[in-house]
């Protein structure tokens, strides 16, 4: 069962973004957060794909979240984790700290579970 994470920053964006997979996918879609360099925003890419693209403008210039260049000051709590360890060979993990915003270029987006899980 996948969740929903919330994205915020100061400079206005906000964005809500599927995580996971459900039961009958999980072996070939796991969304997380991604930031798109070119429509400037965060969006949910499948980590499974052969070729891991923005959907809204199909590039292949995202960088997942997880990637500790989007991050400057890790939080010290989990907001959501998914264990690719099979697949991906680690653990998909956002926390409260501070990422990269693609909007300002800041490191002042957020991350916060939203409470909702899907299937």
């Amino acid at each position: 069962m996948g969740s929903t994470v919330n994205a915020t920053c100061r400079c206005g964006l906000e964005i809500d973004i599927l995580i996971g997979g459900g039961m009958l996918s999980f072996r070939t879609t796991c969304y997380f957060p991604c930031l798109c360099e070119r429509c400037r925003t965060v969006v949910p890419v499948n980590l499974l794909a052969k070729r891991k693209r923005c959907p809204r403008c199909k590039t292949t210039k995202v960088v997942p979240y997880d990637d500790p260049t989007l991050s400057d000051k890790p939080g010290k709590h989990v907001v959501a984790s998914w264990n690719m360890g099979e697949h991906l060979e680690r653990e998909l993990k956002l926390t409260d700290g501070q990422y990269r915003c693609p909007q300002c270029g800041q490191m002042t987006l957020r991350f916060r579970d939203s409470g909702l899980c899907w299937d």
